[in-house]
């Protein structure tokens, strides 16, 4: 999540309200997870959020590593085209990819 843009009440007519800062607080936790939360929705039946999301806005503030694999994925894909390519007779990505996506994946355990 990169910026919350607009939160906004939704009554029983289906009118849109803007809420003021102070309606809704967000909270982030240590996993970067997130969640807005009303503090006072002034009765809204309904809300909607509207919210930037991703790790840049545009492809020249993305990490290096990430566009590499981007384009080592592509080529992979373009040259297994005829095949199948990823879930085809490929199967996985190329290792090389996964190795340079791997620092940005978000890894549970169940």
């Amino acid at each position: 999540m990169r910026s919350i843009d607009l939160v906004e009440a939704i009554g029983e007519d289906g009118v849109a309200t803007p809420l003021p800062a102070g309606a809704f607080a967000i909270d982030v936790d240590a996993s970067g997870d997130g969640w807005v939360r009303l503090t006072n929705s002034g009765g809204a039946a309904r809300v909607r959020v509207s919210a930037s999301a991703g790790m840049a806005a545009d492809t020249n503030e993305l990490p290096e590593p990430l566009r590499h694999g981007i384009l080592r994925l592509v080529g992979h894909l373009f040259a297994s085209r005829d095949g199948g390519g990823i879930g085809g007779p490929g199967g996985e990505p190329p290792a090389a990819v996964t190795a340079l996506w791997r620092p940005y994946r978000r890894m549970r355990l169940s």
